[in-house]
């Protein structure tokens, strides 16, 4: 059957080949198609094929535990071995919490929060993110804090839950919204102004919240940011013609 569908393509949709005699074109169509299958007959099995991309991996230092945790846990991901990543998300926290970089083991409680959301399992995502926030404060960590509160109100957001969702964004913007100017920031702020727009249908206070994101993206000298919120705004503008945008 593959080599009559072969034949019928070359009659009738490759133009190079419509001189050829019909035994020269079954022989093109016979040679082909065992090309294929010795091709696929070579490729390894999953197993191996995972096997010879570990090995390729980007090589981490043998000293940092957390790091090779971190490395597994992102391989088990693309495999979809979800529980093996938790659990290897798990040892970088204790890893890096021996290593006193406590940061960084509170970000990883945001992966897991990650990973659960991805398998839609909003309520075990809403409480790696609760740990993310509890661990960020108790180490007096405000930016990381206030974002692992974006990531609950996304999520909560998500689920239909939009009065939860503001609170969390606006605990998140009390936390930043004095700081110097930084990414975290902007997230929080450009959060709070999708809200008022989307879900509170409050286009003023939402022209508020843009213009303070798009003013950090200015600080930051992030151009790409700023062009896309100048972009939201003039949006907004169209819909609310007569309102006055704080200067740039």
């Amino acid at each position: 059957m593959l080599i009559w569908r072969g034949l019928h393509f070359l009659n009738h949709q490759v133009k190079p080949f419509m001189g050829f005699s019909p035994a020269l074109k079954y022989l093109i169509i016979v040679i082909v198609t065992l090309g294929m299958g010795f091709s696929v007959w070579l490729l390894p099995h999953d197993k191996k094929i995972k096997e010879e991309s570990e090995s390729i991996t980007t090589p981490i230092d043998a000293k940092d535990e957390a790091g090779r945790y971190l490395q597994q846990a992102s391989e088990d991901f693309f495999y979809h071995e979800f529980d093996r990543a938790i659990e290897n998300y798990g040892k970088a926290i204790t890893a890096f919490e021996k290593e006193n970089q406590l940061k960084k083991a509170a970000r990883v409680y945001e992966s897991i929060g990650d990973l659960y959301k991805f398998r839609r399992n909003l309520k075990a995502a809403e409480a790696q993110y609760v740990l993310a926030v509890e661990y960020h404060h108790k180490i007096n960590d405000p930016l990381g804090e206030a974002r692992a509160m974006s990531h609950a109100g996304d999520l909560l957001l998500e689920r239909g839950d939009n009065a939860g969702a503001g609170v969390w964004y606006k605990k998140g913007v009390e936390l930043v919204k004095e700081g110097p100017p930084h990414q975290n920031q902007a997230l929080l702020f450009e959060n709070m102004g999708r809200f008022y727009w989307k879900t509170e249908k409050n286009i003023p206070e939402a022209i508020v919240w843009y213009t303070h994101t798009r003013d950090v993206f200015s600080a930051l000298e992030n151009q790409m940011g700023y062009d896309h919120i100048s972009a939201v705004l003039n949006q907004l503008r169209q819909h609310n013609a007569g309102i006055v945008i704080p200067p740039r």
